[in-house]
């Protein structure tokens, strides 16, 4: 678990790091420092953690605009605001720009340790309650990064019967998030994509082989109807296969010599 830890004072930046070393939690902690805002958006956006403690007054940046900032971006980012002011004008602020929770400082071990194990449950009791009822939301986060692999999946496997249903399955997303991810990341529809994919693969095995059309149709997923190949072919390049292979191998006319 990635937590970032912002202060503009050096040693409790560190203090708290190492008090993450001390604790007792199930969670491996991988701890980043900052002393600025400006600092802390660079970690932030590179690193991505999971737990973020900031402070609230500091030079050069408040820690709430960056509270506020994180939140907008990663609802699901725990996020704890340290404060030397035990003023509920603060505190109420923070909240409302989406702090998790607050300690005043100078922060004791035990508090913190309190603090981090409740807040770090219950980001992990959201994660999986978000999984088990399908959010669409998590399930474009997570899945987002793996569509270049399913297309690549499906261009290597375009022979095969392919499904949206199936691809959601492999993607481990719901069938309405997959046709909303694969639409955003190809700009067209399923159908429309695989067609497209399999007449491309059709043109070039009728441009580069004199393999028979019912083989070609095999090749390119219609196997267990050749008949709907010409059809699509046709309908997708404007004449049939038959008459795009006849275009292709047509003999160019000598020129007659002057």
């Amino acid at each position: 678990m990635k937590v970032l830890i912002v202060d503009d004072e050096t040693l409790i930046c560190e203090s708290i790091g190492a008090d993450f070393k001390r604790m007792e939690h199930p969670w491996e902690y991988e701890v980043f420092l900052a002393q600025s805002v400006a600092e802390a958006q660079k970690i932030y956006y590179r690193e991505e953690p999971d737990f973020v403690i900031t402070d609230i007054n500091m030079p050069g940046g408040s820690g709430l605009i960056l509270v506020s900032e994180i939140h907008k971006e990663n609802p699901g980012c725990a996020l704890l605001v340290l404060s030397a002011y035990d003023d509920f004008e603060y505190v109420r602020n923070a909240f409302k720009m989406g702090a998790w929770d607050y300690i005043l400082k100078p922060v004791a071990f035990s508090e913190l340790e309190k603090c981090v194990g409740k807040l770090a449950r219950k980001m992990m009791a959201e994660r999986n309650d978000s999984s088990l009822e399908g959010n669409a939301d998590a399930e474009e986060g997570n899945s987002v990064f793996r569509m270049e692999d399913t297309v690549a999946y499906m261009r290597e496997h375009v022979g095969e019967k392919l499904s949206a249903s199936e691809m959601a399955r492999k993607m481990a997303v719901s069938y309405s998030s997959f046709g909303k991810l694969f639409r955003e990341y190809t700009g067209m529809s399923f159908s429309a994509w695989l067609l497209e994919t399999r007449m491309e693969c059709a043109k070039n095995y009728l441009d580069n082989s004199r393999m028979k059309i019912k083989q070609v149709a095999s090749k390119v997923g219609y196997r267990e109807n050749p008949q709907h190949f010409s059809r699509d072919f046709t309908r997708q390049v404007g004449m049939s296969p038959k008459e795009y292979r006849a275009k292709k191998f047509v003999e160019p006319k000598k020129e007659q010599p002057q």
